[in-house]
């Protein structure tokens, strides 16, 4: 009964009325009404793909196929540290779903829930965001995962991470960026944090983007004059005793010594406690100055995941072996984003469950295919069972680890069958080619370090240590802070006349409001008095956000002469009187 109510609805009333009555704050999916099975696909990684491709070649005739993704294209996430290195360029990294998936329809949208009992996904798409109801008959879940940090504080706000291309892009933008400021910065406490690069996690992602990261700066250096190779220092902080935990013992000592070889220092056995953005605490107390900080750990559950009532455990979806969600009839996950068991009676030892990789994801979807298949037909579905064909890292400098088939490879033959073997699993000639031409032609050419930069966020976060500067005089005002957690304090002195000035600031206040007034240079210095966490807000963004609703200017402006004694008060050197304006207001 549960299984055809969608179809009656749909079959019985126009889709004008179901999107008039049935379902007012979405319109009714436009697919066609057939007595096809209708198998909708959420997620474009590996599982998505591989599942979604092999269920319209098994069930063609039978079932239709549609896949939701948020991006129109399918990325090769192993490919993302050579991205972010300049290795290769982003769009050699990504296929259009549309291209791979020729025979599946392929919907470009963003999920906003999923109704279990009406058999129906809600998405929204396009420019005019108008919510859309998709009916199935069997649902795949095959979102992957998101990044976590909360245990860590201040990494969501200060670090960077290797999840997507726009990370990749991100990360490579940044490097740069750094170099270019440390060639021509006269302070050396600057220069030495813009030149040290921290990696948090020691596993494949890991060693990886270390060792593209350190190998563009490598490449790099010969056009910055101002910087010496022993200037740089890169770092990877690994929690447990060794990196590469996957891999033997032997291989993981000497991915070791070849990355402590090219410079980086690698840190086992020692955990990130915190983070600024000035620098990385380690759980043993010490401190690395740092401008970059990338963190390849903390995986969490998709966020639509989280809201689905689902049984979890280790942030993954938990199935049977045939990848069927228990507890609700017709859905199925697979890929990151599930735990699948690869045992009859697995136990709390990760062995016993899939593994989170592409070799696994791509079996899974075709496996997940032919049960669906199967279960359709009224035939015997098979449980899931794979093993592993190895593994392999690559260190850089033309060198990887390998362990494949039980056989052991380290050194330069690991690293050409590293690149043989993802050239093989890149979906489409045509990105093996391009991948395979843009890897020949890197090692005679140098590197582009164009800097392609975005717009910054209009708000963020920012995490302070006790001690730290969060501006000083002299400096550019570069927005408004309010106080999220912690104690501030404000300190104006004006060596001329001898005024001073000094003010704490608790959660709930806040500072920086002569930004108002467009004064070009901060006149006071804020420290931070505790650990602490700001909400800042662009100078522009807020600036035009205040002066639209003319009580919030009055109200600043009123707070202003209470607090300083007046906008324009003389104890602060170049007061707003004197200060050329960064902006003309329309």
């Amino acid at each position: 009964m549960n299984d055809k109510a969608p179809k009656k609805v749909r079959k019985k009333t126009p889709k004008t009325k179901v999107s008039e009555t049935k379902t007012p704050k979405a319109k009714v999916s436009e697919a066609r009404v057939s007595d096809k099975k209708k198998v909708l696909v959420l997620g474009g990684g590996f599982g998505g793909v591989y599942a979604a491709k092999a269920l319209e070649k098994l069930g063609r005739g039978k079932i239709d196929v549609e896949l939701v993704n948020a991006n129109n294209y399918f990325v090769f996430q192993p490919l993302l540290p050579e991205v972010a290195a300049a290795s290769i360029h982003s769009a050699d990294a990504v296929v259009p779903l549309r291209q791979l998936l020729r025979r599946v329809q392929v919907r470009q949208a963003e999920i906003m829930g999923i109704d279990f009992d009406a058999k129906k996904v809600v998405v929204v798409q396009g420019t005019r965001q108008i919510p859309v109801d998709l009916y199935y008959d069997e649902l795949v879940l095959a979102l992957g995962t998101s990044v976590d940090l909360k245990r860590f504080p201040g990494l969501p706000e200060h670090a960077l991470t290797m999840k997507d291309l726009a990370d990749a892009h991100r990360l490579r933008t940044h490097v740069i960026g750094c170099l270019e400021t440390a060639d021509v910065t006269e302070d050396p406490e600057v220069k030495r944090s813009l030149l040290t690069f921290v990696v948090v996690g020691g596993g494949f992602s890991g060693v990886e983007t270390v060792a593209e990261m350190r190998e563009l700066v490598r490449r790099a250096l010969k056009y910055y004059p101002n910087i010496k190779p022993e200037e740089i220092r890169v770092y990877l902080i690994e929690y447990a005793n060794r990196i590469l935990p996957t891999f033997p013992a032997d291989l993981a000592e000497y991915a070791t010594r070849r990355l402590r070889i090219h410079g980086i220092e690698v840190l086992t056995g020692v955990g990130t406690k915190s983070a600024t953005g000035t620098a990385v605490e380690l759980n043993d107390g010490r401190i690395i100055p740092t401008s970059t900080i990338v963190a390849t750990i903390g995986n969490g559950p998709h966020r639509l995941v989280e809201t689905l009532d689902l049984d979890m455990h280790w942030a993954r979806i938990k199935t049977d072996r045939y990848m069927r969600v228990p507890g609700r009839d017709n859905v199925w996950a697979l890929g990151d984003a599930a735990l699948i068991p690869l045992v009859d009676d697995p136990k709390e030892d990760p062995a016993d469950y899939a593994t989170q990789t592409a070799q696994f994801a791509v079996r899974e979807g075709r496996q997940l295919a032919a049960n669906i298949v199967a279960k359709l037909n009224g035939e015997e579905m098979k449980p899931f069972a794979y093993t592993s064909k190895g593994s392999i890292a690559s260190l850089g400098m033309s060198k990887a680890v390998a362990d494949v088939y039980g056989f052991k490879l380290s050194g330069t033959l690991a690293w050409l069958l590293w690149r043989g073997f993802y050239l093989s699993f890149l979906p489409g000639f045509a990105a093996k080619l391009r991948v395979g031409v843009t890897w020949l032609l890197n090692s005679v050419m140098p590197p582009n370090i164009v800097q392609v930069q975005s717009a910054p966020p209009a708000t963020r976060y920012i995490h302070y240590r006790k001690g730290d500067r969060v501006f000083e005089p002299g400096m550019l005002i570069d927005g408004f802070y309010t106080v999220i957690r912690g104690a501030f304090r404000l300190t104006i002195d004006n060596p001329e006349s001898g005024e001073h000035f000094e003010k704490v600031f608790g959660p709930g206040e806040h500072f920086g409001e002569r930004v108002l007034l467009r004064s070009a240079l901060r006149t006071g210095l804020v420290v931070a008095l505790e650990d602490g966490l700001l909400l800042t807000i662009n100078q522009k963004d807020f600036t035009r956000f205040a002066r639209a609703f003319p009580f919030l200017d009055n109200y600043f402006k009123d707070y202003i002469e209470r607090t300083f004694g007046g906008a324009d008060k003389s104890f602060a050197p170049g007061s707003t009187n004197s200060k050329t304006e960064l902006e003309t207001l329309p």
